[in-house]
């Protein structure tokens, strides 16, 4: 990089950032939601990884589809608490819920 352009270089923080790509209060929280489903997800495939289990195995176990996992593991789907105990229980995890 030129001297000039690290001189005019503007570092901004990941709150201006997130300002800027979602500038309204309902599409933060829209973003939020999908980033907490995104989490959840990698803690899902995570752990589905670490037994060695397919999707398709996975789905089995829990009497549901292999689209649906992937859908879950993705963050596109929002999954309920009996799901995720279905899912904890069947990867020999535990289901740990906490509100902070």
């Amino acid at each position: 990089m030129k001297k000039a352009a690290v001189k005019n270089l503007k570092i901004k923080t990941l709150e201006q950032l997130l300002n800027e790509q979602y500038p309204t209060k309902k599409s933060r929280a829209k973003a939020d939601e999908r980033f907490h489903r995104l989490a959840l997800g990698y803690e899902i495939y995570s752990a589905r990884k670490k037994r060695g289990l397919t999707q398709k195995e996975l789905a089995q176990k829990i009497e549901t589809t292999q689209s649906e996992i992937a859908r879950i593991e993705s963050g596109e789907q929002n999954v309920t608490a009996d799901k995720l105990n279905k899912i904890a229980n069947s990867l020999k995890g535990k289901l740990k819920i906490s509100l902070v």
